[in-house]
């Protein structure tokens, strides 16, 4: 943890004041930006995990998202505002948005829900009218030589919609999206994006245009009316199968008070073959128009702050408290990586005087233990030669003894499982995560309805199947609290164990605890998930 007298950290003239969200990519968080004469604003930041800095393609991949985002200048875009590339003394890259205060339409969908009712079908209608202005306006967006961009943005779904609080709804995250000139061009046959939200000719990795886009849009279009989703399978090849030809109801079909002149909207939308959608966002944005009355940015407004209000309000008060000097920003060690599981991030408290912190996972923050040291490469090799004799007598052994063809492939199999555990066992208790060796962990995860997101601290992959979900790791070595959202709109929890390859996800209260010296109190903390800003 940073010293209480030493100066705020900083990423240049920014400085980190709270964690939105971190995935395998980057690290999001809410900002201060700091300048000559007193100047400051609030921004959000992305900055990538330097563990990525190496590999060129994920480098291309977010300079890409910085530059098509940047020459995207919409009321109905998220605007990059800067990206900044440190080389001293450590290597970093992050990009600079502009901070809206909302919430995402994901976000909006389960606190409705929350609320036992569905999104009014004008405050729906003027959501989708706004993401499809900002869609137009990414489709049609030129370079600085008027060049058109053929911006598809590949990844429309409620996470990548915002909603702040001024009414006006924002397309976010051009992270996947596919521009002419890019630096990476995604591979032949490969599939960007989220499933559930593809067009049939994206989820066969076939050429995509603005027509994919608009496909995206009818999905969320159908699913905010009837409250349902519309291809969700229990895994991938399902959800892809119910893509290419399951049955697509007209909404008023599931949900009859939904006027029946917007069934025509949403259907054409989803059309299969391209040519018969609409072919342009403005056309789909005159057909909601000609069909239902659109609610005005203050209705709008006013159902965020009924839903969202008190999401809102726990996120304004924890800045107002941090920028108040009251608490201190989120401390976090720019000497290690914000990917990596081991990393410990905490809130300081300040009560009567006294400083006292809270671990991001409801323990008090540890310091690193002696023994996490990196093994030397001799002693690393003397193990793997000793296993590797070990292995070879356990063979020779069995061999002699002329078993059954099935005795000697068990012996066979014994043998390698000596080597496994003769390497694995001393390295994996001297080695730390920084070692040049693989040591991921996946741990399983299952619930009791399909599974809409999975947070980690420190994920570095998750993938979501139904009910099921597989996140990767690197091994840790104090409990780690998962955070899991199911379709329903239910909130639930798990704790791993070091060690833990599975874990079963059961409703429960998120509390964190405050240590004063040896004392250990539960504290209430704000909910700061439901990321505005996109997964990372």
């Amino acid at each position: 943890m940073q010293d209480p007298s030493a100066p705020p950290l900083r990423l240049g003239a920014y400085e980190p004041l709270l964690e939105l969200a971190s995935g395998g990519m980057a690290t999001v968080y809410i900002a201060r930006q700091v300048g000559a004469a007193g100047f400051e604003r609030i921004v959000v930041v992305k900055r990538v995990h330097r563990h990525l800095l190496g590999n060129r393609e994920f480098y291309d991949m977010f300079r890409d998202e910085a530059r098509v985002a940047s020459m995207v200048r919409h009321p109905n875009v998220v605007p990059v505002i800067d990206v900044v590339e440190v080389t001293n003394p450590d290597r970093e890259l992050f990009l600079v948005m502009e901070y809206v205060e909302s919430s995402s339409l994901s976000t909006l969908r389960k606190a409705a829900h929350e609320h036992a009712q569905r999104i009014p079908v004008p405050v729906v209608a003027r959501i989708l009218y706004d993401t499809l202005a900002g869609l137009n306006a990414a489709h049609t967006a030129v370079d600085m030589q008027g060049h058109e961009l053929g911006v598809v943005h590949r990844d429309v779904s409620p996470q990548n919609i915002i909603i702040g609080v001024d009414g006006s709804s924002r397309l976010i995250d051009f992270g996947v999206a596919k521009a002419s000139h890019r630096l990476t061009e995604t591979k032949s046959g490969s599939v960007k994006g989220k499933y559930s939200y593809m067009a049939p000719e994206q989820a066969r990795g076939q050429a995509v245009d603005r027509r994919t886009d608009i496909f995206a849009a009818g999905v969320v279009l159908h699913e905010c009316l009837t409250d349902k989703r519309l291809f969700r399978g229990d895994n991938e090849l399902d959800t892809v199968r119910r893509i290419m030809e399951g049955e697509i109801p007209a909404p008023s079909s599931v949900q009859p008070a939904i006027p029946s002149a917007l069934d025509a909207v949403a259907l054409r939308a989803l059309e299969r073959p391209p040519e018969k959608r609409f072919q342009t966002a403005v056309e789909m944005m005159e057909a909601l128009e000609a069909a239902v009355s659109l609610a005005s940015h203050r209705e709008v407004a006013a159902y965020l702050e009924k839903v969202c209000g008190v999401r809102l309000q726990e996120r304004r008060d924890a800045l107002r408290e941090m920028l108040a000097g009251h608490v201190a920003p989120l401390a976090f060690d720019l000497s290690r990586d914000p990917g990596d599981s081991q990393t410990s991030r905490s809130l300081r408290f300040v009560e009567n005087g006294n400083e006292v912190s809270s671990g991001t996972e409801g323990r008090p923050v540890e310091a690193p233990r002696a023994h996490e040291t990196r093994v030397k490469a001799p002693i690393l090799a003397g193990l793997i030669a000793a296993a590797i004799a070990i292995a070879a007598i356990a063979v020779f052994v069995s061999t002699r003894s002329k078993p059954r063809d099935a005795d000697k492939t068990a012996a066979i199999s014994n043998a390698t499982s000596a080597v496994a555990t003769a390497t694995t066992a001393p390295i994996a208790s001297q080695i730390t995560s920084a070692a040049p060796v693989s040591t991921d962990v996946v741990v399983a995860l299952n619930a009791d309805a399909p599974i809409e997101s999975v947070h980690v601290q420190g994920a570095k992959k998750i993938e979501l199947a139904g009910k099921s979900a597989r996140v990767t790791l690197d091994p840790w070595t104090s409990t780690l609290r998962v955070e899991a959202t199911l379709e329903n709109g239910k909130k639930t929890f798990a704790a791993l164990e070091p060690g833990d390859t599975s874990a079963k996800l059961a409703p429960g209260k998120k509390t964190t605890t405050v240590s004063t010296g040896n004392a250990v109190a539960p504290t209430s903390k704000p909910d700061l998930q439901g990321n505005p800003y996109g997964a990372p």
